[in-house]
């Protein structure tokens, strides 16, 4: 039952990510979570490295989107803007809705394109239940709010029981 929760990798950032490999594998596209994965959640600053490193990523043809359930639409909009990606806010992972609007942004299939992102029960089971490649990145910083660390001490048991963390 735990399976759908399993990454296909587990990483320590977004920089770790072989994108040269996953080109020659098959995959066109990328789905990108926003906070946790490419940037801290309280910071807006765009660093000319993470700039780019996106730049990267489409130099070796494959598209990127970005997808958040952050309730703050206009960073992901701000940030989308500034690293000139498509993007979606509100996203409602993992349910499917926003995975499949990125496919279709994207123009692609979900078994060409890999999610990246730093939460077990959002960006992943989204992912996986897309039909989608699935890359999980331990999350830039520490969660604050009590939701979120209940959350992530729920997603280290998965990951515990799942053989990806001891």
């Amino acid at each position: 039952m735990l399976e759908i929760f399993r990454p296909a990798q587990y990483l320590n950032s977004i920089y770790e990510i072989d994108f040269e490999g996953l080109k020659r594998s098959g995959i066109e596209a990328v789905i990108l979570d926003l906070d946790e994965t490419l940037l801290p959640r309280e910071l807006l600053h765009i660093t000319p490295a993470l700039f780019s490193f996106i730049e990267g990523i489409k130099d070796k043809g494959l598209k990127i989107c970005l997808i958040s359930n952050s309730l703050y639409p206009e960073r992901v909009e701000y940030v989308a803007r500034t690293l000139k990606l498509p993007y979606l806010t509100l996203a409602a992972k993992p349910l499917p809705f926003a995975f499949n609007r990125a496919l279709r942004e994207l123009k692609t299939t979900a078994g060409k394109c890999v999610v990246v992102g730093d939460q077990l029960f959002m960006d992943i089971l989204g992912g996986n239940l897309a039909g989608m490649r699935t890359i999980l990145v331990k999350p830039m910083s520490r969660e604050t709010f009590w939701l979120r660390i209940f959350m992530r001490r729920a997603e280290r048991w998965v990951l515990r029981k799942l053989g990806l963390l001891s």
